[in-house]
């Protein structure tokens, strides 16, 4: 028989929730998020990006953020949409990893650990973002999420 370790959600105060996701340091980088999106089992959206040029990553939007990435989603889907048909129109097909969306984003690295078929784990980094900032379709700066809560 398993327990049930969870806190019903009734009883989980953003602190709390803060407390268990943002363990570690906060940091802030440029990261180009690309079309590709994903849930995991406890409902947060996760979408691939690039650091660096080329270096593949997870951003996680947890928790209560979630909500608040619905724009970060609708940009994407518009901007695949947009490039399928323009595809569509010159016969060829679209590269999702080259539709990148540049978005600064403020969060902590978390480690998560995947096992390949022969039993080896591989340790990759997710970020886990609190806050980050978008621009409209005027250029204008517009921040999303919220300042982790430390008590």
């Amino acid at each position: 028989m398993m327990f049930e370790r969870r806190k019903p959600a009734s009883e989980i105060t953003p602190a709390y929730e803060d407390r268990g996701i943002f363990k570690n340091d906060i940091v802030q980088l440029i990261v180009n998020l690309v079309p590709l999106t994903a849930k995991n089992s406890r409902n947060d959206l996760i979408v691939k990006g690039f650091i660096e040029g080329n270096s593949a990553i997870e951003v996680v939007f947890p928790g209560r953020r979630t909500i608040q990435a619905k724009p970060i989603v609708a940009l994407l889907q518009a901007k695949l949409t947009h490039a399928r048909k323009v595809a569509e129109k010159a016969g060829t097909t679209v590269d999702v990893n080259t539709l990148r969306y540049p978005a600064r984003i403020e969060g902590s690295w978390r480690p998560k650990f995947t096992r390949d078929d022969n039993g080896w784990e591989t340790r990759q980094h997710q970020l886990f973002a609190a806050r980050w900032v978008l621009k409209d379709l005027d250029g204008n700066a517009v921040t999303f999420g919220e300042m982790t809560i430390k008590e």
